[in-house]
């Protein structure tokens, strides 16, 4: 699978368990789209700059620390979004962000360590 579409898998799988979060926690459709716009502004980026970190040669610990950095800086980012979209305050903005992303970031982990890439590769097929 080349390396573009398993960058819109994982788009698809972040959009789906952080939009699934989203309606059920804020009970509102309408959350689902920003949460979606949210992942449309951050995700690509975040997933393309990683990709050309491990072409890169970066080492394990480096490639964990830029990870774990750069994913505070799509919370706050995402937090600046929800802020905007939804006409709440900051900390409840930060709030959203933080729960949406630890949820699919941990989905996320889980699927790596039971086999995360044969996951994309299903998804990919269908």
């Amino acid at each position: 699978m080349g390396p573009y579409l398993v960058i819109l898998c994982q788009l698809v799988f972040t959009i789906f368990v952080e939009g699934s979060v989203m309606i059920v926690w804020q009970n509102s459709k309408e959350a689902l789209g920003y949460s979606v716009l949210a992942n449309l502004m951050t995700n690509p980026p975040l997933n393309l700059l990683l990709l050309y970190l491990a072409g890169q040669g970066a080492g394990l610990y480096a490639t964990v620390g830029i990870r774990l950095g750069l994913e505070v800086l799509v919370i706050l980012a995402e937090a600046l979004a929800y802020r905007g979209m939804m006409k709440t305050d900051i900390k409840n903005a930060i709030r959203i962000s933080l729960v949406l992303n630890l949820v699919s970031f941990g989905i996320g982990e889980i699927f790596g360590v039971l086999g995360y890439w044969r996951v994309l590769q299903v998804i990919a097929w269908l």
